[in-house]
Formats: structure tokens, C-alpha cells, sequence
């Protein structure tokens, strides 16, 4: 676009199936911003080999990424620094700076639902329809496990929203809108069902908005309410919130979309992504939820493992609402072990956590700055999360096993589509 407003016809192509996929800048020898002084690591040395893990986290803004933020930790000291600034010509990012973490939340939510389940008042196989009886006509027996493996056939809303988009402004425009839960339900369903639930797999955040229309029906109280009350608080997360209007309170950093140049999104809407990705919060917290989830404080230990059993082995390896990925680390008899977390992007920024199922290791990492340009470079963030990995293994010999990693299990996570 030029500053006549010349209408800029390619589409704007944007990942919008899951969360992350393949992002950096239009050029990332072409930094967007120039960087002050960013926020140094700070760690206890016990266990985790700091060496290199700033420059990994370096070399996603030296590949254009505005702002990032991460926390690597092995359960007795952790490392925790950024890079970049908090919005470009302004301060440097802090490691404490909230962010949004998009579909991340779906583990929160999916923590929810099965509360209800540990609860005896659902069951995995309750059905939308018992519920709420004519939210999805002529599927009201999707059941609870379907919407949460993203089994159910169910069209994705973001992809319904934003058809249409063939400019950014029209972008910006639809996502600062509000809107409520049924409309974001009404607007799927105005795409043909993907297939006959149960049958296959499709990466739906509608499926996610329905879940949380079944929470509140069932409950009386909001998401935001819940997860306040059955999550952050149990948790210890004093820095997370579910967001319902523009803007992210204190420090933060600020959400940049690239298409050309970077579009700073204040204006975005969070009710767009509701129960699908609607959480603010920090890294420290994110590791915070893990933790407390693994370990049984949220769920009993019995609904963790049914949580993270696979219920889907491709595209994704995909539970009920989390991610298994191949630890680089093996286990001390050499055998492969996995990792259990989820990814989450917004149309301005990158999250991905992940921990061991003790959740003793964990490594979160969030940056600003999403590539909306098909093709693009990506920034690296697989090299941050692998170099955190490692750095908490607990035998040198074990970076061996990085290409396991690598290829091409976390290459499919990353949803290059």
C-alpha cells in the first residue's frame, strides 16, 4: 500500500489453523526496529548449561522478531531473559512481560472441562446437544472428547472471519470487531462440516468457543470466572487474565503483525478468539500452569494421563488439548521420552511451552511479530525451544537426539500451512 491508499491486492494468507506456523519477518536481514539494551539471563547454575541460550534468543529478533520472552527450567533453578523492545522506538522487553499466548489457553480450558468430568457431572462422551440443545443443528452428538481432539468435524471460525480479507486494513477491520460466542459459532457454520465427527482431524478453535458455551451453560459463571477461580489461583499465575476487550494491561509486550511493515495490533479484539485463546499471561505463569497441571494440583493424575493420551497420531500428535512431542533427551536407559505442551499464535505474536511429564524440565518462549506473508522465512523459534531443551538435559551425551526433535515431528507441530 502506498499513501494514497492504493488497495494492496495479494491475500493476505495467514496461518490460522492452530497457532504456530511458519513465521519470521519479509526480510529477516532487515530488522523492523533497532534494539536497545533488552533484559539480560538471570539463573542459578544448578543443572542448566546456559551457554548459547541468549544468543538463541537473540537471533529471534536479529531475524526480525520484535520482542521475545523465555524461561528454561529443571526443576531446582531456572534461566529467564528476552530481547527486542516491548514496542518498536520504545523500552527494552522484560522477562516478567505479559503476552498473549493465544491457543494455549485450550490446555486452560481443556483443564476446565475435565474438572466437570472429575466432577461426575460430564463425562468425555457428553454430547454438545445435552447441553445446549440447538447451538450445532443436526450435530448435537459431537461429544466433549471430539471438541477437545479437534475430532469433531466442526469448520474453524478464523478461517469463516477472514475469507474475505484481501487487504490489511479489511484484516484490521474484522479483528476489532467484538464478538460474542454465538456469533463466532454462527459464522462456522456458515462453511460446509469438514466430516462426520469422530472421523478425522481438523485444528478447530470453534470447537473451543462451543466448550466454553457449554462451561458457562453448565456452571452459571464465565470462563474468565473459571479460570480464574479453578486455574490461575490454584496455579499461583498472579499475572494472567482471559481478555474480553483490546489492549494488554501492564508491562507487555505489544503485538505486531508484518505484511510489508509491521501493523501494531492495540486495536485487536480478543472476544475473536473467546474460549480458543483469549488468555494474557507471562512465561513465569505459563510454566506456573504446567507445573500445577502435571503434577496433579489441578487434575487428579489418572485425568492427566487421559488428557495426554494421543487421541490423534497425525497431523498432529494431539491429546485433549495437548501436544506430545519427542523429547531430545532420553530417558536414563536410552529410551525415547516425550514432552507435553501446546503452541499458540495471535495475528501478532508466537508462544510455545513445553515440559517433561514431571514436569521438572519446562521451557516457554513468546516473541511479537508475526509474519501474515505466505513463505516468509521463518523466525527460529524451533532453534530457541530445541537449545532450552537440551541446555536441561540431564547427560551432555543426549544433544545426540536433537534431530529427533527436529524432524519431523516438531517440523509438523509448527503447522507450515
Amino acid at each position: 500500500m502506498d499513501g494514497r491508499g492504493t488497495r494492496q491486492r495479494s491475500r493476505v494468507r495467514i496461518g490460522l489453523a492452530a497457532g504456530v506456523t511458519a513465521l519470521s519477518l519479509v526480510t529477516a536481514a532487515q530488522p523492523v526496529h533497532a534494539d536497545p539494551p533488552a533484559e539480560r539471563g538471570t539463573t542459578a547454575s544448578r543443572g542448566i548449561d546456559t551457554t548459547g541460550l541468549q544468543e538463541s534468543l537473540d537471533a529471534l529478533t536479529a531475524g526480525g522478531a520484535v520482542g521475545a520472552v523465555a524461561q528454561v527450567s529443571n526443576g531446582r533453578s531456572r534461566w529467564r531473559s528476552a530481547a527486542g523492545v516491548r514496542r518498536i522506538g520504545g523500552a527494552p522487553a522484560r522477562a516478567r512481560d505479559r503476552v498473549r499466548i493465544a491457543s494455549i489457553t485450550k490446555t486452560m480450558v481443556s483443564t476446565l472441562v475435565l474438572q466437570q468430568v472429575q466432577r461426575g457431572r460430564w463425562t468425555l462422551d457428553t454430547r454438545v446437544g445435552s447441553v445446549l440443545p440447538h447451538l450445532l443443528p443436526g450435530h448435537g452428538d459431537v461429544t466433549v472428547r471430539q471438541l477437545l481432539s479437534h475430532r469433531s468435524g466442526l469448520p474453524d471460525v478464523l478461517a469463516a472471519l477472514v475469507a474475505d480479507t484481501t487487504t490489511v486494513p479489511e484484516l484490521l477491520e474484522v479483528i476489532g470487531r467484538h464478538y460474542t460466542d454465538r456469533r463466532l459459532v454462527r459464522a462456522a457454520l456458515t462453511q460446509p462440516w469438514a466430516f462426520p465427527p469422530g472421523t478425522d482431524f481438523l485444528y478447530s478453535n470453534t470447537g473451543y468457543v462451543v466448550l466454553g458455551m457449554m462451561l458457562r451453560k453448565a456452571t452459571g459463571r464465565s470462563v474468565a470466572s473459571l479460570l480464574e477461580r479453578r486455574v490461575f489461583r490454584p496455579a499461583g499465575m498472579r499475572h494472567s487474565a482471559f481478555d474480553r476487550r483490546p489492549g494488554i494491561g501492564g508491562p507487555h509486550l505489544t503485538e505486531y503483525a508484518l505484511y510489508g511493515r509491521p501493523y501494531a495490533l492495540t486495536g485487536f479484539d480478543p472476544t475473536m478468539f473467546s474460549s480458543a485463546g483469549a488468555v494474557v499471561s507471562t512465561v513465569g505463569d505459563v510454566d506456573r500452569f504446567f507445573d500445577a497441571l502435571l503434577r496433579g494440583r489441578l487434575l487428579s493424575r489418572r485425568l492427566v494421563r487421559t488428557m495426554a493420551t494421543p487421541v490423534t497420531q497425525s497431523p498432529q500428535v494431539y491429546g485433549l488439548g495437548i501436544y506430545s512431542v519427542t523429547d531430545p533427551c532420553p530417558a536414563p536407559d536410552g529410551s525415547t521420552r516425550t514432552l507435553l505442551g501446546h503452541d499458540g499464535a495471535s495475528f501478532g505474536t508466537v508462544s510455545m511451552s513445553f515440559s517433561s511429564r514431571n514436569a521438572r524440565r519446562q521451557v516457554t518462549v513468546s516473541y511479537t511479530g508475526r509474519q501474515l506473508v505466505e513463505g516468509a522465512p521463518a523466525a527460529p523459534v524451533n532453534d530457541f525451544l530445541l537449545a532450552g531443551l537440551l541446555a536441561t538435559c540431564p547427560t551432555p551425551a543426549a544433544a545426540d537426539a536433537a534431530p529427533r526433535l527436529r524432524t519431523p515431528q516438531l517440523d509438523r507441530l509448527l503447522l507450515r500451512r
